[in-house]
């Protein structure tokens, strides 16, 4: 399903835009970090970490159908579009958020999120990979 020679955009630390469907229909965009779980050519997953209940989430609950975008920080007209459908699950232990942060280089995500703060792990199932 993706091909392997754009692979290294999904090892990367890179940066990827994740569209989900607002509640009139129109496009919700956000840049996010991720982690995927996955070879070439297999159907592999990514996964988000998100604080629980933005608009993401309430987004996801009410329809999963996604749009993740991956564009090449060395050349911008080089990417890679997964397009399927996504879960939401608690991660009261924020094990999702500390495995993105540390392929960002970071030990921890303790850094990035008040006490108390609750997260969610998106998990986005692609149907379709688009390259470019």
């Amino acid at each position: 399903m993706i091909p392997p020679e754009y692979l290294d955009l999904l090892a990367g630390a890179h940066t990827a835009v994740l569209v989900t469907l607002g509640p009139d229909g129109a496009p919700h965009t956000s840049p996010v970090w991720f982690l995927f779980d996955g070879d070439a050519g297999v159907a592999g997953v990514v996964h988000v970490s998100n604080v629980a209940g933005r608009q993401k989430q309430r987004n996801l609950e009410r329809d999963p159908r996604v749009c993740f975008t991956v564009i090449d920080p060395l050349n911008s007209y080089r990417y890679l579009e997964l397009r399927g459908t996504a879960t939401v699950a608690d991660d009261p232990d924020c094990a999702v958020r500390d495995a993105v942060v540390r392929k960002h280089g970071y030990p921890t995500g303790s850094s990035f999120d008040r006490p108390g703060t609750k997260r969610v792990a998106v998990t986005i199932t692609p149907n379709r990979a688009l390259v470019h």
